[in-house]
């Protein structure tokens, strides 16, 4: 990549792509399992066959308008899932969270050898190319981003090339009190070498730390994915929480749901000792705004409920779930607990909990699954938690650490979707189907609450273009 031109702003140009910059050492040397490829290629048509087939109560053709439905705002999203089953051995893929602007394509195996951009290029050409080609604006292209540079690099570095011209890579951080992106007007703008305002027309974004501080709605600057997805739902939980509600209610006579642990919203500080003993003496604390695994306590002790209350503010409002559990256990509500399914034992018969990131795109077709990877916990599912350690270490699943000089991964836990570790997670293309089509139901409910609360978006041009 060339050097800085200015103060947190690179310049990319066409042919800047390199491979080994761009996926964890571990990935590019991965071969992509069978199964994996099979379901990414499946068509819609296929996929809701299927689901129905798994499903036989729910509607067909209701499916069918779900997979092939446009997004207005929310045109690329990820879904955090988990694999879980319940006292009668009934699995399930339930929806932890949705993000706006998710991680993943670093942690994906090449689905065509022949391309070795990705699953980049497949966003790009697929989702960005056919919005920027319909919005008349003049101006430069831009990557704006506040963390994860090993794919947002690389996101510039395929839209420098997929486009033919020179692309602003420019890091967009919170704390920064003199950043190198400003809007005027809606329109975005990013300083370049000679200290000079450059117009932007379109931008790819992966602002996901509170980027409502930085981003404001309505902008005349195409940018993918734009703020009112984030807050529709993309990045505060609470919100989704309540937009899938709202989908569940329409749509409960198609047989269709969105499925996830049981919730409680706006959960106030002095509320949470009597949700903890209301929950059996476990639960889940979310910071309704908070991500990479940053603000989620999870709570089996009650010492643990009090580390949880020291460390969250005491005039915030929560988000509540019921914990999905190790093991089985009589004492827990058989009408609402679930376990994790977790892992094949390992050589020494150790079970992990995990989850599922699915990243998906809007296409011209509907709604497509775009990468697919897991991430385990630290400690076994079916071992004693010794006393010094939290419950965190059993139920948490990302990878994400903060530091003090910025954020790190433990991708020793990452679960590649290969040919060597995806037989570890014990699942077959019906669950991937399944987490596919709940996913996409939650992007669909997110996406129609935007609409909803901020009307239609400059996006409505390419939808009906």
């Amino acid at each position: 990549m060339k050097l800085s031109i200015s103060k947190n702003v690179h310049l990319v140009e066409p042919g800047d792509f390199e491979p080994t910059d761009h996926w964890y050492p571990r990935v590019l040397n991965s071969n992509i399992h069978p199964l994996v490829a099979y379901f990414l290629n499946l068509s819609h048509e296929q996929i809701a066959e299927r689901y129905h087939r798994l499903h036989p109560q729910s509607d067909l053709e209701t499916l069918m308008e779900i997979l092939r439905y446009q997004p207005q705002y929310f045109r690329w999203a990820g879904t955090d899932l988990m694999h879980v089953t319940n006292h009668e051995g009934n699995r399930k893929l339930t929806v932890i969270e949705t993000n706006s602007c998710p991680s993943g394509q670093k942690s994906m195996p090449l689905l065509d050898l022949n391309v070795e951009q990705g699953g980049y290029k497949r966003l790009i050409e697929q989702t960005f190319k056919p919005m920027v080609n319909a919005h008349q604006m003049e101006g430069a292209l831009a990557v704006i981003y506040d963390k994860n540079p090993m794919e947002n690099i690389g996101y510039a570095a395929t839209v420098a090339d997929v486009f033919g011209e020179n692309v602003y890579l420019a890091k967009f951080d919170k704390a920064d009190i003199d950043p190198p992106v400003k809007f005027e007007d809606g329109v975005m703008f990013i300083k370049n070498e000679k200290e000079e305002w450059v117009q932007i027309r379109a931008s790819f974004r992966y602002v996901t730390q509170e980027p409502w501080t930085r981003l404001p709605e309505k902008t005349k600057t195409l940018i993918l994915n734009p703020i009112e997805a984030c807050l529709a739902g993309g990045r505060n939980k609470e919100i989704a929480s309540a937009a899938y509600d709202v989908f569940n209610e329409k749509y409960k006579d198609k047989g269709i749901g969105i499925f996830t642990p049981k919730t409680f919203r706006k959960v106030k500080y002095a509320e949470l000792q009597g949700h903890f003993d209301r929950l059996g003496g476990s639960m889940v604390i979310k910071v309704p705004d908070s991500n990479a695994g940053q603000g989620v306590y999870t709570v089996i002790s009650q010492s643990e409920l009090d580390h949880a209350m020291s460390e969250i503010d005491p005039n915030d409002e929560y988000l509540i779930q019921e914990l999905i559990h190790s093991n089985f256990s009589r004492n827990l509500d058989p009408t609402s607990a679930w376990y994790h399914v977790g892992t094949i034992p390992d050589s020494k018969g150790r079970s992990f909990a995990f989850d599922l990131r699915l990243m998906m795109h809007a296409t011209e077709e509907g709604i497509r699954p775009l990468a697919v990877y897991s991430r385990r916990s630290r400690f076994p599912l079916n071992q004693e938690l010794p006393e010094d350690m939290n419950s965190w270490e059993v139920y948490g699943t990302n990878l994400s650490i903060k530091g003090e000089d910025g954020w790190t991964y433990a991708d020793e836990r990452l679960m590649l979707f290969d040919i060597r570790n995806f037989g570890q997670l014990g699942l077959g293309i019906d669950e991937l189907i399944k987490g596919f089509v709940q996913s996409t139901m939650a992007v669909y409910a997110i996406d129609q609450n935007a609409i909803k609360s901020y009307g239609n978006s400059a996006i409505k041009d390419y939808i009906n273009h």
